[in-house]
């Protein structure tokens, strides 16, 4: 099957965009349920009362309900397979990444979540990549 991808063959092309399509539907998923938990410390479901959301500091509050709303953008976009939902998904990855590392002293950092978006990120170019020289040939 590889073999037939790195030749180019246009039957190998199916296998790619079903690939690519569930991958899209997980992340979808994945980012759903990241909004999920987001809105519940929004709407007051917190166990330990300085996590609510009247009780953090105003940055985190903004940022808490930027990444609230682009998640559920970005899954809907996801889980409906439309272009803007890898663009709404890829601007989330980066202001994530961008607060967690240029502004860790007020966010923190979580280096499992940027392992997480970077296997991501990598899952989804190579399966464009791929995707693109079955076209090219």
């Amino acid at each position: 099957m590889f073999e037939q991808i790195l030749e180019g063959d246009l039957s190998a092309r199916r296998y790619l965009v079903a690939a690519l399509e569930n991958f899209m539907r997980i992340l979808g998923v994945l980012l759903l349920l990241a909004g999920l938990m987001r809105a519940m410390i929004i709407f007051g479901v917190v166990s330990d009362p300085q996590e609510a959301f009247l009780a953090l500091s105003m940055q985190r509050r903004v940022l808490l309900i930027f990444f609230t709303i682009f998640n559920f953008t970005a899954a809907v976009g996801l889980w409906n397979k439309m272009p803007w939902g890898i663009v709404v998904w890829l601007i989330t990855v980066g202001v994530d990444f961008f607060s967690q590392v240029f502004f860790s002293g007020t966010f923190g950092i979580s280096p499992l979540t940027l392992i997480f978006h970077l296997i991501m990120i990598i899952i989804y170019v190579t399966l464009t990549m791929l995707i693109r020289r079955t076209r090219l040939r």
